[in-house]
């Protein structure tokens, strides 16, 4: 949990320090459906390119479950794949934490997740899908998409 929380406060301060690395890192919306859980969810998230064709993706998603609560933080890295058209395929992964609560029942974990997706259009917005497997104590299989800004 540490070393996510370190790793999410080294991208802002590269975001706030840098004018190159504002004008690199973007911010985005995303939403979807966590089908284990049978709850859609909401986040969002960064991008910042780190190396050619790798960028770091910290994310957050909230899905709504019945009773109670589900919540995911992820530390991802992506590989961009090298496509000149869209859709632009990438896949990578990360570490994450995993929240959930059913009444009196909490827990959280840290688990692995795997990536792979794809980012349409050559625009400054830009719409993506993913399929996502959050490898915790709970798995969740996550169908999403969203738009990065």
């Amino acid at each position: 949990m540490r070393f996510l929380a370190t790793f999410h406060l080294l991208l802002v301060v590269l975001a706030v320090n840098s004018n190159e690395a504002q004008a690199q890192t973007r911010y985005g919306v995303r939403g979807g459906f966590y089908l284990d859980s049978d709850a859609l969810f909401l986040g969002g998230h960064l991008t910042h390119p780190i190396a050619k064709r790798w960028r770091a993706n910290p994310n957050l998603e909230i899905a709504f479950v019945e009773a109670g609560s589900l919540f995911s933080i992820n530390g991802d890295f992506l590989y961009d794949f090298p496509v000149r058209q869209s859709p632009r395929w990438y896949a990578g992964g990360g570490l994450g934490i995993s929240h959930w609560s059913y009444r009196d029942v909490r827990d959280t974990d840290i688990g692995l997740n795997g990536i792979f997706g794809a980012r349409f259009g050559r625009s400054k917005t830009l719409p993506f899908a993913f399929v996502k497997l959050l490898m915790f104590s709970h798995s969740e299989f996550v169908i999403g998409g969203g738009v990065t800004f």
